[in-house]
């Protein structure tokens, strides 16, 4: 791959209140964008409840700068915003948080039983649906309670999806227009939608990339999905957020339900509706955020309902989680302690060795759907679990066949006949979650 050479044109997209904002992360972007190869970021800054500053910095595509009309798509921050829409549905009074959402919507693979009957909007919007994230990466590949609704977490765009599909049901109206009614046209946004508009310009577009400056095969989304491929801008989506850190059209209570923990996902860090949350930090403020995280995107929103300030950052690169880390850390005082609170994991003792001699057994490259993969490698004498534009994370042994990541993620592998182990099940706290077939 060439040595990119960037225009890293840092273009103010727009100034809002006394002028924009400057802070020392405008001087080391640059620096970082290199470093971790990562071609596009864009950055919004909300100071009392207003959008102070916004700014695109890098190439869309290579040779490309970026600008105030460039179009990022923002994966999982998908779900914010649809969360918004619901909650502004009920404070309306046209949908109970805590109803049945089977009277208006029922999967083909669901039956009506006591589980079905206890998933609400609530228990979806706050991963507590019971459903793992995708139905084609389970091993049955279809849609199954794995516990009881409002139980326990477990992260799930399926649990979005029915929503989305039950709301349309019961109002008459499709996610887009509910969409445009309570929430963008008030706003007057233009730039923001679930699906690419036809009335906009494919050369506004920002690209994804590898971790080697490599462009990903790119088409904007035009199924409509609840939980994941939203297009904006970064103006659009800040505005937003100061919307929502202003209260938005919410009532009291529901205000309050959307930034309180409403299930544990572990130490310090909760799920609230349509937001993580963590309920207090150090110096007593409060903390609501979401992360996107596909293939070449990586983008993050973090709000603090107290001060009402906050940032959203967009990047479009493998590697960009390690460049939104630096710049909210950089700028955020309350940014250390955030990052340490979502990045603590339990680490799990080790209970049985592998023999070295036994390594290449595990190792290879894995299959969980068609263009998602995950490898297993072997490194210093131990097996280390690598997702496409993650860290590598260490998989510590408990027997031969099973390894755990964390308090969340556990490996479990199925030896084939010539004694390597040709598939490997993942479990989400607890639940089997994806399914993985040996390619390499």
């Amino acid at each position: 791959m060439r040595n990119l050479k960037f225009l890293f044109l840092i273009l103010t997209v727009c100034a809002f209140g006394q002028g924009g904002t400057t802070s020392d992360f405008e001087e080391k972007l640059p620096k970082w964008q290199e470093e971790h190869k990562v071609p596009a970021v864009a950055i919004g800054i909300i100071e009392n409840g207003k959008v102070t500053y916004t700014k695109v910095f890098g190439e869309q595509r290579i040779g490309l700068p970026a600008n105030n009309q460039s179009i990022f798509t923002v994966a999982s921050l998908t779900k914010p915003i649809f969360a918004t829409v619901v909650l502004n549905l009920v404070s309306q009074g046209k949908l109970s948080l805590d109803e049945p959402l089977y009277k208006y919507h029922l999967d083909p693979d669901l039956k009506v039983d006591d589980n079905l009957k206890k998933l609400s909007a609530r228990f979806a919007l706050s991963h507590q649906s019971g459903f793992v994230n995708w139905r084609n990466m389970s091993p049955s590949k279809k849609l199954k309670f794995n516990f009881e609704p409002g139980s326990q977490y477990l992260y799930s765009g399926e649990g979005y999806e029915y929503l989305r599909k039950a709301l349309q049901n019961k109002l008459g109206e499709d996610l887009p227009k509910l969409a445009e009614e309570v929430l963008f046209k008030p706003l007057e946004l233009t730039n923001i939608a679930f699906t690419w508009q036809s009335n906009w310009d494919m050369k506004k577009v920002v690209y994804p990339f590898d971790k080697n400056f490599g462009e990903y095969e790119y088409a904007p989304r035009t199924e409509l999905n609840a939980a994941a491929g939203l297009l904006t801008t970064i103006k659009d989506y800040t505005e937003v957020c100061a919307y929502v850190i202003n209260g938005a059209a919410f009532s009291k209570p529901v205000f309050e339900d959307m930034a309180s923990p409403q299930v544990k996902v572990k130490e310090n860090l909760f799920y609230g509706l349509g937001w993580e949350v963590i309920p207090e930090l150090s110096n007593k403020e409060s903390v609501i955020m979401h992360s996107g995280d596909e293939n070449g995107i990586k983008t993050f929103a973090v709000l603090l309902p107290k001060s009402k300030k906050g940032m959203v950052i967009f990047t479009n690169a493998n590697e960009g989680y390690k460049v939104y880390q630096k710049v909210v850390e950089t700028y955020l005082d309350e940014g250390k302690e955030i990052f340490e609170i979502k990045a603590k994991k339990m680490v799990p003792t080790e209970k049985y060795i592998v023999p070295v001699e036994n390594l290449e057994n595990y190792t290879g490259t894995f299959q969980i759907k068609e263009n998602v993969t995950f490898n297993i490698v072997a490194e210093n004498g131990k097996l280390n679990l690598v997702i496409p534009g993650q860290k590598s994370v260490r998989l510590v042994a408990q027997t031969e066949m099973v390894f755990l990541v964390d308090e969340e993620l556990k490996v479990e592998f199925v030896k084939g006949g010539n004694q390597s182990f040709d598939n490997v099940v993942l479990y989400q706290y607890g639940v089997k979650s994806y399914e993985g077939k040996r390619i390499e």
